[in-house]
């Protein structure tokens, strides 16, 4: 009895922590889209200095939560030894399975996962929203430019955005979450076809229901849609009620692999666009194009991983509006992975047989590589790169 009651003191203690380090991101995202008489909003002003210090703050408590949380027997997405793990991390009870840290709240264990097409071009900066994303999607699209694929579960955020339009490679990623709810802003029907075919998701587009989105007049068309979780959780609950968490996508360890190498940098390069991530000794800090990758309120996107997967890219059938072929980055099948934790790397493979499987990563081994407890950025970055690491 005094374990057990040791036991529960610790996961008592682990909650508190994680609960004021979500008290302190939403302090990160005070510019909130203030909505008027049209639907129009306005971003709050709030000092990058101190959204920084927060989200440092923020990330520390988080980590300190994770710690404890895994000393009390609830471990992340997997159970597993260093280095060994399983192919499909079984969901377990008090973790979120998209960061392998306790829940922020119970709300956010009994609910799909959110996905949100994100632009990502000049036009479209600042962003909003990603640093309370759990995992993000870096992808190719036509131009040799990215766009983002946001995926939000764990916490809440005021304002998301700039909203895009859906690309065919959506729907192979949403297969991982189950099923989901997908935010967009529009799409050609070869882009559409896969979400409608096998993506199960929830889709809800600007283009059919905008009262489920709001409109930023600070960011000219067409970068100018956003949308909030709450509405956009209140718009998937509508159509299709769901009380099941998404599946783990990630094995979560808190102890850093024996194998893994010190790496301090890391730049995807893609044809038209450099992602570019640095280890300050807490998290990774984003540059995007050689610039620091800045959101509306001022902070610098982060993550707490890093995962580079390098893929096959094959053209579709699909257009964009200036006649560009439409890429498809292929996620389903395998190829090689990078994957950045604590200043460290891991190489590896990554493979999907097909939809249906799990996404593993593996070192050439065959072990599992778990990530750290936290939020995650995955760079889809074509096979005719390979990353430059420092």
């Amino acid at each position: 009895m005094p374990q057990v009651r040791a036991r529960q003191r610790h996961q008592v203690a682990a909650t508190a922590l994680v609960v004021s380090a979500g008290l302190l991101l939403a302090a990160c995202t005070q510019a909130s889209a203030r909505s008027d008489k049209t639907g129009a909003s306005s971003a709050a002003p709030v000092s990058p200095a101190a959204s920084v210090a927060a989200a440092s703050s923020a990330q520390a408590l988080a980590s300190s939560a994770s710690a404890a949380a895994l000393a009390a027997g609830v471990s992340g997405a997997t159970g597993a030894s260093p280095g060994v793990g399983s192919a499909s991390p079984p969901v377990l009870s008090g973790i979120d399975p998209l960061t392998g840290l306790p829940p922020t709240s119970p709300a956010a264990e009994k609910r799909p996962a959110l996905a949100v097409k994100v632009d990502n071009v000049q036009g479209a900066w600042p962003q909003a929203g990603l640093n309370q994303a759990d995992i993000v999607y870096d992808l190719p699209v036509e131009g040799g430019l990215t766009r983002l694929l946001a995926i939000f579960h764990s916490a809440d955020v005021p304002v998301i955005g700039p909203i895009r339009s859906a690309r065919p490679v959506d729907a192979d990623i949403l297969h991982l979450l189950g099923h989901s709810y997908f935010a967009f802003s529009g799409g050609t029907s070869s882009d559409l076809s896969p979400i409608n075919d096998h993506s199960n998701a929830t889709p809800m587009w600007w283009d059919v229901t905008p009262s489920l989105f709001v409109i930023r007049h600070d960011h000219a068309v067409p970068h100018q849609v956003f949308g909030t979780t709450a509405m956009l959780y209140a718009g998937g609950e509508a159509r299709s009620p769901s009380t099941t968490p998404p599946p783990p996508m990630f094995s979560y360890q808190v102890a850093v692999p024996t194998n893994a190498v010190p790496a301090s940098t890391v730049t995807a390069q893609y044809s038209a666009a450099t992602a570019a991530w640095t280890w300050n000794g807490t998290q990774y800090l984003r540059n995007q194009s050689g610039h620091a990758d800045l959101l509306i309120d001022g902070s610098q996107v982060t993550a707490t991983n890093v995962v580079v997967m390098s893929v096959s890219v094959r053209n579709t059938s699909a257009h964009d509006s200036h006649g560009t072929v439409v890429p498809l980055p292929v996620v389903i099948g395998s190829g090689q992975v990078w994957v950045f934790r604590n200043g460290v790397v891991i190489h590896g493979t990554w493979s999907r047989p097909n939809e249906n499987s799990p996404l593993k990563l593996q070192t050439t081994a065959g072990q599992v590589i778990p990530l750290m407890p936290g939020r995650t950025w995955v760079e889809v970055l074509p096979n005719s790169s390979l990353p430059r690491i420092n």
